[in-house]
């Protein structure tokens, strides 16, 4: 019995521990969270401003023409280039696997990948897929500079001739319990959609010298402005998941450790009643010799 609540007893103590990483953990994830959500929320209004811009300048680019913008124009009809955004570190709940569930079934063996995040370098670099990691630890400094980098990377890979699309794999942001694994089309872009969106727009300005260079000027900014933004989503849901992940972890200990408390009381409880029994009984045999 003494072996049995000094094993419970250890029991509780590492559950303790163990509680005391994940609440710990759980407020680093929360400062981070909050941080990127504040940065979200500040680059959100540049974002949509450029978007607006993209959308008046396309509206008035002459498609038929033979030479138009890269970011308008598909290649080849052999692969696709994937830039998969997955965390760096762990303990963040399902936010990778969702990834690879939504990315995994459609990657063709011919396909090649851009991973950011060393988890998805480690996921796919034994792969059947090429992989290119230069820019795998891309959070570790994240800036807009880094993010117009990685864009002028992809986009010399595109200007190859070898690809039919470059598509963005991230985690769009809903609110802070809802993250939705995304796969967006970055090169060439869609553009009866955007046609479409362009309509509701009011103004129609005045190109100089002409729609068409100045789409040319316009459409790497936007690429710039649209892949910073959705990569500021990766990371806020990232840190969210794991928050939630951690604060999940914490609640499962404490109920651990109340099951475990009460286990120890009630063999606690026995043993003391096995000793005032055996006294009771030694006592009483004592007794009954005198007797």
């Amino acid at each position: 019995m003494s072996e049995s609540l000094i094993g419970t007893r250890r029991r509780i103590q590492t559950v303790q521990s163990t509680e005391k990483i994940t609440k710990a953990m759980k407020l680093v994830a929360s400062v981070k969270y909050q941080k990127w959500k504040k940065t979200y929320e500040q680059s959100l209004p540049f974002a949509t401003e450029m978007k607006e811009t993209m959308l008046r300048t396309i509206s008035s680019v002459d498609l038929s023409r033979t030479r138009l913008s890269q970011y308008l124009t598909s290649f080849s009809d052999e692969r696709t280039l994937y830039v998969i955004v997955t965390s760096s570190l762990g303990l963040c709940g399902s936010y990778n696997y969702n990834i690879y569930r939504a990315i995994d079934p459609i990657l063709k063996p011919e396909d090649e990948i851009v991973v950011i995040g060393q988890k998805g370098y480690i996921h796919y670099h034994n792969g059947k897929n090429k992989v290119y990691s230069d820019y795998a630890g891309l959070f570790e400094t994240f800036t807009y500079d880094n993010v117009r980098a990685i864009r002028h990377f992809l986009f010399r890979l595109y200007r190859e001739e070898k690809y039919k699309a470059i598509k963005l794999v991230y985690t769009h942001y809903k609110n802070s319990m809802t993250f939705v694994p995304t796969i967006e089309t970055l090169a060439p872009m869609d553009v009866d959609s955007l046609l479409k969106e362009a309509k509701k727009l009011e103004s129609s300005p005045i190109f100089e010298p002409n729609p068409n260079a100045v789409a040319d000027l316009i459409l790497p900014h936007y690429a710039d402005s649209e892949m910073y933004l959705k990569l500021i989503e990766s990371q806020l849901s990232e840190q969210a998941s794991r928050r939630n992940a951690m604060e999940t972890a914490t609640d499962n200990a404490d109920d651990m450790l109340s099951t475990l408390q009460i286990e120890y009381n009630k063999m606690r409880q026995t043993a003391i009643t096995q000793e005032i029994t055996e006294v009771v009984a030694g006592a009483n045999a004592g007794k009954d010799k005198e007797d």
